[in-house]
């Protein structure tokens, strides 16, 4: 008896690998669509679809990576889907990296991934009419309706959306009929968890990590408040902050000369490993957050964290038991810093919490399971 093939699922996404097809791209979203490969490569065949600067194919043992050159000026998923369209049987599946590039494709099984609310800052600094916006309080309301607008667009497109946090949920029941709204199914972000213990929190110097892009809206400026209090502290507390991203040398032209602050590119292969070397996560962002991958990552290694009362985020952090809550202002995340270095009982406790929740809450094998719900596989 012969068998049937695998069907297919293909994931389009702007880059997986580089455009020249050579490396993995150090990401968030590239993180989550490797961990769909590790989901689904044994029942489906797995091919992502991707922007190159020529075409290529390129294997790997559970998954391969179709290049192909694009042009357009407009919606770059709208050309890729149409690389592949006459190749899509009925049993395959159609999986959008994030909705922003989603279009309205007639195929029964497709999912769109909705990584968060960007739409809670503005990136001055990016658009033509920045600086007008920034002086007028009235522009910039019309401008961030014309930004949800585009995120309602963005919702509507699939019949699957796959919301990493409740966060975008709740605004989506604000803004549109219910019957419309059942097409989200929340799976909050997870983190694989390190086999060995985390560091205990008795030992000096206390260590604070940072490990995110070097950009605005991740609380790069915050970040930077934050260390000045403590540059002179050096037998007290150490900094490791780990990225890379435009305001890398901001950060390494102010600190780099300071014996208890490390500034180093971020490597994904031992990112746990390095993780469970600190006592305290800071994550201060400003905007445009889901259910972090690296506040999840640092809990899971038993790091305290401190967030900001941003997105998904407060899915994910209960304020005094598995960490702390903070406005995005440098000083209350000094407070809290302070506080866990004359409370270091406390600190263990927390950090206790903190692994825990992931393993209960946020761990590999649930997001597996709530993704094969999603698409009916059963073991």
């Amino acid at each position: 008896m012969i068998k049937n093939p695998k069907p297919t699922i293909y994931i389009i996404y702007g880059l997986v690998l580089d455009l020249e097809g050579e490396e993995i791209v150090i990401g968030g979203i590239q993180k989550y669509i490797l961990g769909l490969v590790e989901v689904f490569h044994q029942k489906y065949n797995i091919i992502i679809i991707q922007s190159a600067k020529k075409d290529f194919v390129k294997e790997f043992k559970t998954y391969k990576v179709f290049g192909f050159n694009t042009n357009t000026k407009g919606n770059i998923g709208k050309e890729l889907f149409s690389k592949i369209k006459a190749k899509i049987q009925v049993s395959d599946y159609i999986i959008w990296g994030t909705d922003r590039i989603s279009t309205k494709i007639k195929h029964k099984n497709v999912i769109a991934i909705q990584h968060g609310i960007t739409f809670d800052f503005i990136d001055y600094g990016s658009i033509k009419i920045g600086s007008l916006l920034k002086k007028s309080l009235f522009l910039s309301i019309i401008y961030r309706m014309f930004q949800q607008l585009s995120a309602v667009k963005y919702f509507l497109r699939t019949d699957k959306v796959i919301c990493v946090d409740y966060n975008f949920l709740n605004w989506v029941r604000t803004v549109l009929p219910r019957n419309l709204t059942k097409r989200a199914v929340v799976i909050p972000n997870y983190s694989e968890i390190p086999e060995l213990k985390p560091k205990s929190k008795k030992n000096k110097p206390i260590k604070v990590l940072f490990a995110r892009r070097f950009v605005e809206y991740r609380g790069v400026y915050i970040l930077s408040e934050i260390i000045e209090n403590y540059v002179k502290q050096e037998n007290e507390i150490e900094f490791g902050v780990y990225g890379e991203g435009p305001l890398e040398d901001f950060l390494k032209n102010k600190f780099q000369k300071f014996k208890n602050v490390k500034i180093s590119s971020y490597n994904p292969n031992n990112a746990l490993e390095t993780l469970l070397k600190y006592d305290i996560s800071i994550i201060p962002t400003i905007g445009s957050e889901g259910t972090s991958l690296s506040l999840l990552e640092s809990m899971a290694c038993g790091c305290v964290p401190i967030a900001t009362n941003v997105g998904g985020m407060t899915n994910v952090v209960i304020d005094g038991y598995n960490g702390f809550l903070v406005n995005p202002i440098a000083k209350e995340f000094c407070e809290k810093i302070d506080y866990l270095i004359k409370n270091k009982s406390e600190m263990e406790e927390l950090s206790n919490n903190a692994r825990l929740s992931v393993e209960k809450g946020f761990s590999f094998q649930i997001w597996k399971k709530k993704w094969e719900q999603v698409l009916k596989i059963r073991n």
